[in-house]
């Protein structure tokens, strides 16, 4: 009877801390990201305090100025944009929080403008 009560225990643990996600997020910062526009990566690079993303093979860039709320919220302050038709102007301010971790994945929240979508990237270099 022990021995099923243990096996219980010790199956229910590893049940739940397989579902659990990681939420340290100071890995964000001088690190590397992709995330998908439609069907096209978009590389993400992150410093201390910049912020750039790359789209089309680095054909056009977004750059931004990183305010860190905390390791897993930040604020991105737009400086300059290539990209076409890119709708937001310079020091636009976009809010990001870092929802869940779950290896290279990290799912996140922005808002801007009164609006919000969820987002995932993938981490390309691993500390």
């Amino acid at each position: 009877m022990r021995n099923i009560y243990f096996f219980t225990v010790f199956l229910g643990f590893g049940i739940l801390t397989s579902f659990t996600t990681l939420k340290d997020c100071s890995f964000l910062k001088n690190n590397k990201f992709t995330y998908k526009v439609g069907s096209k990566d978009v590389l993400v690079v992150f410093g201390e305090d910049k912020y750039t993303e790359y789209h089309e093979k680095k054909k056009y860039y977004i750059k931004s100025n990183i305010e860190w709320v905390s390791d897993c919220e930040y604020n991105l302050i737009i400086q300059k944009s290539t990209l076409p038709n890119f709708p937001f102007k310079s020091g636009t301010k976009m809010s990001i929080k870092i929802d869940r971790v779950k290896g290279k994945k990290v799912y996140y929240t922005a808002r801007l403008g009164g609006r919000s979508w969820e987002w995932k990237m993938t981490q390309i270099n691993k500390k």
